[in-house]
């Protein structure tokens, strides 16, 4: 191996995490005629890093402001990052009721929170209503639309208007599928900026859904390219370092149905991210 891939040996992790994105899906024959379910999917098999899921710094309680007039005011400057700090404002609040669970930050690191702290969470979290519940997607669009870092996941993982399972229960409503659109949209946007996390996320989308890859061919190969290419400098030609988790025969379906024209197109723009995304990691 490469001594600057060496040294940073941690980069191996997603080839794990691809490989069983790619191992927990099932077959055509398998699956049948279900339609796959595309949001959150990524999430739940493993496909991502949890690192870019995590929460922002958000900014620390106000005793001069309730959550409601703090939401409010990072919305109205209509800045992407402050709409992505409204949203886990919103969203931190609502796992919390959901789990009980809550960590908070000491310096660098974080800890559980104590007793005293739980309680004063869950004051601070009585005041979210519906309105704001609904209204931190819009946030979560915002911020997605302007090409905040790991914004389009997690609009991916909050599927079609915060209900991921209208994909399986309402997979033909014209609304479902304009979502659907809309988030790959919003992948794409990151994985042309060199995010690996996103580019695993398309190849595991268009894996998964053969309706989805049949409209989007060219973006199919390119994106597969793109994440082939990164594990090919990674593993430095080295097969004592390992094999790359996306076969040659999972690259030649992805290949299928396209003219040598469009696959050479493909091949050389999916060749241009993967650069990008290796030197992102310098």
């Amino acid at each position: 191996m490469k001594p600057h891939l060496w040294r940073n040996a941690f980069w191996l992790l997603p080839v794990l995490l691809v490989a069983l994105y790619l191992a927990s899906s099932r077959s055509d024959d398998e699956a049948g005629p279900v339609k796959k379910q595309a949001a959150a999917r990524a999430v739940n098999a493993g496909g991502l890093p949890a690192t870019p899921m995590t929460a922002p710094r958000l900014p620390a309680p106000d005793a001069r402001y309730t959550l409601a007039q703090q939401v409010d005011m990072l919305a109205a400057t209509r800045r992407p990052q402050d709409a992505y700090v409204a949203y886990w404002l919103v969203q931190t609040c609502m796992d919390y009721t959901r789990t009980g669970e809550l960590r908070v930050e000491d310096g660098d690191a974080f800890r559980p929170a104590t007793a005293a702290e739980k309680v004063e969470e869950a004051r601070r979290c009585g005041g979210v209503t519906e309105r704001m519940k609904t209204t931190r997607l819009e946030h979560l669009v915002l911020a997605a639309r302007g090409g905040v870092s790991a914004a389009d996941l997690l609009f991916l993982k909050a599927g079609p208007f915060g209900d991921p399972s209208a994909l399986e229960s309402r997979p033909d409503d014209p609304l479902v599928l304009a979502w659907k659109e809309e988030a790959v949209g919003y992948l794409e946007m990151q994985a042309e900026r060199g995010s690996l996390s996103s580019m695993i996320t398309l190849v595991g989308e268009y894996n998964e859904d053969p309706d989805l890859a049949k409209k989007h061919t060219l973006s199919a190969l390119r994106y597969a390219t793109a994440v082939h290419g990164y594990y090919d400098a990674l593993l430095g030609g080295d097969p004592r370092n390992g094999s790359n988790p996306l076969t040659d025969d999972f690259m030649q379906r992805m290949a299928q149905g396209l003219s040598p024209e469009q696959i050479k197109l493909a091949v050389a723009e999916g060749r241009k991210i993967s650069t990008h995304a290796v030197e992102k990691q310098h």
